[in-house]
């Protein structure tokens, strides 16, 4: 059944959609756009004019609403300037006490009514009033008070001393501390300056050590190139000599040759000499180079020396200038402390014992 009945839905739908296509109208006139075009313009005209119809409204409610508001102030300010002057009618021409049957409503005029006895000489106070007796006390009241209140006095004062010395105490504690701060500050400068002085010492003794570096370097230099002359001058000779190399040009030859003429062998010896007198001034001059640089290592090992003894000297000096600093301070705060104690002792005497028999 289900699949009959789909089946008639299709073949429905398809009679429907051939009925269509076969109708010219619908299959090549289309849609009209112009007028859908003109009715979305008419559509955006009514929904802009209902927006600007909307906006002057809400203008409108905004100003009546001002308006309103301005007049429900002016109303409360009248009934509150009203109301004011009401009261103030009241409570001068109509007062509680102004009224003729104030005396029978009146509560407190027990209460401001004088009492059946004042005093003991009350004139009042007859034989016959029964208002006096043997051994009646009317001032216990009074001298209870009085008591009482002399007490109150004592232990706030007792209050207030305590606090004025333990603020006393607090800016004894703060003032040393001030001090103790201010001492290690200042032992922090002395070992801050001793560090500046090590580290310049280790400047000046690395420049030093640096220089004598450049020294023996150029030193080393000088003799390596001393050195480099030498051998050349040596394979000079050796090339330019006589006993090597001759030549006809004013020169005997090798198969010629004799022997050293005495001048040949004076110039050889002079050159010698000459040589030895060279190496000796060396030698004494490297002699003197290593003098002066053993002086110069002494001396800067005296002056580490002296500068150590200097910073030990200074750091004990601190040292001991702080102590006594310190022993000053404890002592200030023992005499401060012995002279607030004996100033507020607050001690009980036997008067106060005394007077407590009274109560």
């Amino acid at each position: 059944m289900l699949g009959e009945e789909a089946l008639a839905k299709k073949r429905q739908f398809a009679e429907e959609r051939a009925a269509r296509l076969r109708d010219p109208r619908v299959r090549c006139l289309g849609i009209d756009k112009a007028a859908l075009d003109e009715q979305v313009k008419e559509r955006k005209r009514m929904e802009e004019l209902e927006r600007e119809r909307d906006a002057f409204f809400d203008q409108q409610r905004l100003m009546m609403d001002k308006h309103a508001q301005v007049l429900q102030r002016d109303v409360n300010k009248i009934r509150t300037e009203r109301e004011k002057e009401v009261q103030n009618f009241r409570d001068t021409y109509q007062r509680a006490e102004m009224r003729r049957e104030f005396d029978l409503n009146d509560k407190t005029r027990v209460r401001a009514a004088l009492p059946a006895r004042v005093h003991d000489s009350d004139p009042r106070c007859g034989a016959s009033s029964i208002q006096r007796f043997e051994g009646e006390d009317l001032d216990l009241i009074e001298r209870k008070r009085a008591q009482q209140a002399q007490q109150r006095e004592w232990a706030r004062q007792q209050v207030e001393e305590k606090l004025v010395k333990k603020w006393s105490e607090s800016d004894n504690q703060r003032t040393y501390e001030d001090r103790a701060e201010e001492m290690a500050f200042r032992t922090f400068q002395i070992e801050q300056a001793i560090a500046d002085q090590r580290k310049q010492a280790a400047k000046t003794a690395a420049e030093f050590n640096l220089a004598v570096a450049e020294q023996k370097r150029k030193e080393k230099q000088r003799e390596r190139f001393d050195n480099t002359q030498r051998n050349l001058e040596e394979v000079e000779n050796m090339m330019n000599s006589d006993l090597l190399t001759e030549s006809i040009g004013g020169r005997e030859l090798r198969s010629d040759f004799k022997g050293m003429t005495p001048e040949q062998r004076q110039q050889i010896a002079a050159t010698q000499a000459a040589q030895r007198e060279a190496a000796r001034q060396r030698r004494l001059q490297e002699a003197e180079d290593a003098k002066q640089q053993e002086m110069q290592e002494a001396m800067q090992t005296r002056m580490a020396m002296t500068l150590d003894r200097q910073r030990d000297r200074e750091r004990r000096e601190a040292l001991v200038r702080l102590g006594e600093e310190r022993k000053r301070q404890a002592q200030e705060a023992a005499e401060r402390k012995a002279a607030m104690d004996k100033v507020y002792a607050n001690q009980v005497g036997e008067e106060y014992f005394v007077f407590g028999k009274c109560l």
